[in-house]
């Protein structure tokens, strides 16, 4: 399937630090509607030793995505994922919740997501 310019994708963590520390053009965010977990919102702000200002500027980069909550579907996703794969549960709810919405997640670690079935990566 071609992507187009409405499709949503899911972020994961690693795709907004890569943004935050310059590694990923801010152009890259153009023309997409982008949605990130709330698990993943968990993970920018448990970064070690972050400072006030690194948090603002997770407020801001997160300011005009979607936020997408787990509900009880998304929850049901990731425990049949969790029957077969040792993958973390914040890895196992990011995955799920692409995977409920039917959207690609877009991440720097593809090995991580790797063999979940259904589950379409887009590779930063």
């Amino acid at each position: 399937m071609e992507e187009t310019a409405a499709e949503t994708v899911l972020l994961d963590s690693n795709y907004i630090i890569g943004i935050l520390n310059g590694d990923i053009p801010v152009e890259e965010f153009a023309f997409r509607r982008y949605a990130i977990s709330v698990v993943t919102v968990m993970e920018l702000y448990a970064l070690a030793g972050m400072s006030a200002d690194e948090e603002k500027r997770i407020d801001e980069a997160i300011r005009h995505l979607d936020i997408i909550s787990i509900d009880a579907s998304i929850a049901k996703q990731a425990g049949i994922l969790a029957r077969t794969r040792k993958r973390g549960k914040p890895d196992l709810l990011i995955a799920a919740t692409a995977l409920v919405l039917h959207v690609p997640l877009l991440t720097h670690n593809i090995r991580d997501f790797k063999n979940i079935p259904d589950l379409k990566l887009l590779k930063v």
